[in-house]
């Protein structure tokens, strides 16, 4: 009897072990589940769990434009400055009472004056510091040392001429005999022919002789020039011909175009 009811006692016992034992296993269960720790957990309780801060989007800047700072060319300058006056003069122009346009034009004007001026002086300071620049170094303008310069140019351009001579250089005179021009032309490039020795032969495309030329004949070899009157250089012993000069010329500036034809056009006549 003593026996039954401890047995009844034990497993009694037991199931409530049993029983507590099971409970303590669910509610551990229901505490270690995410859903209850993520209720049970205060929010921000852990440093890692921080709420997340509200992210405040940054206002873009605006784009930083480079500036870049350009001289402009003189030739740009130049023609900035031609562009304002020319507006300036125009207003001027046809507001002629405006007193304020009048004042701009004249600082304009005055402008424009002084930097010529100080050109001017700057070209001289210029001419002193490189005299090889300086054109009455070897051409001068003072009258009584001109003359002087003249005559010896005319000299070397005549000695030119005798050197063609002896290298048996002549000269056709082609002309057409009914022309005004030719007719005047034709003495005075005979006399240049005597004065300075060298032989000229006239030259008729019409068959009409002008008597001042000594020598002349017909154009029967249809000799082809683009314009009368015409002097043609002509070396019998070369067959060599050059073209002297087309058209109206005084004598003196034949002188400088026989000059020019020795020299090759190397050396300047003026």
């Amino acid at each position: 009897m003593k026996n039954s009811k401890l047995l009844q006692i034990t497993r009694s016992i037991k199931g409530t072990r049993l029983f507590i034992g099971v409970m303590l296993a669910v509610m551990l269960m229901v505490l270690l589940s995410p859903s209850t720790q993520a209720s049970s957990a205060p929010h921000g309780w852990r440093w890692y769990d921080d709420p997340k801060k509200t992210k405040v989007k940054k206002q873009k800047k605006p784009p930083q434009h480079n500036t870049v700072t350009r001289t402009l060319s003189a030739t740009e300058q130049l023609a900035w400055f031609q562009k304002e006056h020319k507006e300036v003069t125009a207003a001027a122009t046809i507001d002629p009472k405006n007193k304020e346009k009048q004042a701009r034009l004249m600082r304009f004007n005055q402008y424009v004056s002084n930097q010529s001026s100080q050109t001017g002086m700057t070209f001289k300071q210029v001419l002193l510091e490189n005299p090889d620049l300086s054109y009455i170094k070897d051409r001068p303008v003072e009258q009584a040392a001109r003359s002087t310069y003249l005559l010896l140019e005319r000299e070397k351009k005549v000695q030119a001429v005798k050197q063609m001579v002896s290298e048996g250089w002549g000269f056709f005179f082609i002309y057409e005999g009914k022309d005004p021009i030719s007719q005047k032309l034709a003495p005075s490039i005979q006399r240049f022919a005597n004065t300075h020795g060298i032989e000229l032969l006239g030259i008729t495309k019409d068959s009409v002789e002008i008597k001042s030329i000594d020598n002349n004949i017909a154009d029967e070899k249809n000799l082809q020039v683009p314009y009368t009157p015409a002097l043609i250089l002509v070396n019998p012993k070369t067959q060599e011909m050059k073209p002297l000069v087309y058209g109206f010329i005084a004598t003196e500036d034949l002188l400088g175009r026989f000059y020019n034809v020795a020299t090759d056009y190397q050396e300047s006549d003026f």
